[in-house]
């Protein structure tokens, strides 16, 4: 009977072994053979001048202190796959030495084949930066010199497992690009390719990312805590943990919605409308099903928010416009923006600008209400007291979400409005747009009334 193979490999190699695809040994005497790929689902090539120089940087300074010994590049992680040899962890790194080797005319045999444009893209910056600074690293290259630990495995989970908890690159892998392998591992090999493009067209995930994250944890009936932005291990670990760990294995592409059923008085006879969205707050089956999840919600964000291309929403996009100006306020903003996409998967444009408005006066209320500044622990307290987006998730109709933002007693603080402070300036720009007409000596007294009848004679 033969002894089953190895399911992970450990060697020790020079960079000119591994990218001139050479039989490579390991440590136990066994071999490692195939040609190196990119996986489609792999992040692009992002590397630029600053991880270039500090690459750079540090060949020179080894080889001027340590000429005879070999330089330890880090660790490379790769999977196993019939022939190939496919770059889970190193790709940054790797292509970056292709680039110099091909430069210099020492890795001519190099066959690495790139799809993202972005890839392709800083490939040809790159060659043109590294030809500029040619004589910055020329002398100091030897790819004989540059080692590197091989972790293989045929596993492709076990790959990722090792990938995850990688930063030996200089651009750290972030939650989105964590949660982009996984899900596009997760699709049917012949619409990989398809998904793969998709999700690189989708730009920076990072922003609506942080929102849905926002909007799944802060929920009253199962609420977790969201890591505060400084964190930010804690905020890539908690984005995977909910977005590719906690999603289910299961291949349905499924949008949750409500579905409102209106019947005849005398036959009984029933007409439906159904919601068709995807719900921020449900489930998420892995691949496919939460690639387009994270499109939607990626999509409504740049339409409604960040680039605002609804300019057949005036009053709306004018709103938006005034608010996105407002200074002092990133984690109201980050308050609104979570209750915006609430809304608008729920209801689509009606009445958008009458719940912008309404929303806007509960979500920056802290503005006016603290003493002092807006810290970032201030919206989760906030909303211990004020299930405002539960408020949002759990009503059937716009008019519902309505009546109970109506229903928030909007205080002021007077502390800081006779001073040059972000609240009395916040208080001066809403007086403005809203036409209150308010004297400053009166903010403390009026501004409060005013505003919020101003809101919900809206509708």
């Amino acid at each position: 009977m033969s002894k089953p193979q190895e399911l992970i490999k450990v060697a020790v190699c020079n960079v000119a072994q591994l990218l001139s695809g050479k039989r490579i040994e390991t440590v136990n005497q066994t071999y490692i053979r195939g040609q190196l790929s990119i996986p489609e689902y792999q992040r692009p090539y992002v590397w630029g001048e600053k991880q270039i120089d500090k690459l750079i940087d540090d060949l020179k300074d080894h080889s001027q202190q340590f000429a005879d010994s070999p330089y330890y590049l880090g660790s490379v992680i790769l999977h196993a796959q019939d022939e190939c040899l496919n770059i889970i962890d190193g790709q940054q790194r790797l292509t970056t030495l292709a680039l110099l080797g091909y430069l210099n005319g020492e890795l001519d045999d190099v066959s690495l084949t790139y799809q993202a444009s972005l890839s392709i893209q800083n490939i040809k910056q790159n060659l043109q930066y590294l030809e500029k600074v040619r004589s910055k690293w020329e002398e100091y290259i030897k790819f004989e010199n540059i080692v590197v630990s091989l972790v293989v495995t045929e596993s492709e989970d076990d790959a990722y497992k090792f990938f995850e908890t990688q930063n030996t690159g200089g651009v750290r892998l972030t939650g989105p690009d964590i949660i982009k392998a996984h899900h596009l591992r997760a699709v049917p090999v012949d619409y990989r390719n398809h998904y793969a493009k998709e999700w690189e067209d989708l730009g920076e995930l990072q922003g609506i990312v942080m929102t849905l994250l926002r909007g799944r944890y802060w929920n009253s009936l199962k609420g977790r805590t969201v890591p505060f932005y400084q964190e930010k291990q804690k905020n890539r670990d908690e984005v995977v943990e909910e977005f590719a760990n906690r999603t289910l294995k299961h291949q349905d592409d499924v949008a949750y919605g409500l579905i409102r059923v209106t019947y005849t008085p005398m036959t009984k006879q029933a007409k439906q409308d159904l919601q068709n969205s995807y719900q921020l707050r449900q489930p998420l089956n892995e691949g496919i099903n939460s690639i387009s999840y994270m499109e939607y919600f990626q999509n409504l964000y740049r339409k409604y928010y960040k680039d605002l291309k609804v300019s057949y929403l005036p009053e709306y996009s004018k709103f938006i416009h005034w608010l996105k100006e407002l200074e002092g306020c990133r984690f109201l903003e980050e308050l609104f923006v979570t209750g915006l996409m609430l809304y608008i998967s729920q209801f689509g444009e009606y009445k958008l600008d009458v719940f912008a408005k309404k929303f806007f006066r509960v979500a920056y209320s802290k503005r006016v209400s603290n003493k002092k500044a807006v810290r970032a622990d201030s919206i989760p307290e906030f909303l211990k007291g004020h299930k405002v987006l539960d408020l949002i998730a759990y009503s059937f109709t716009a008019e519902q979400v309505f009546e109970s933002l109506d229903c928030f007693e909007l205080k002021v603080d007077e502390d800081g409005l006779n001073e040059n402070t972000v609240k009395r300036h916040f208080v001066e720009e809403t007086n403005i747009y809203f036409g209150l007409a308010i004297q400053q000596v009166i903010y403390a007294e009026q501004f409060a009334d005013q505003l919020s009848q101003t809101i919900r004679n809206l509708g």
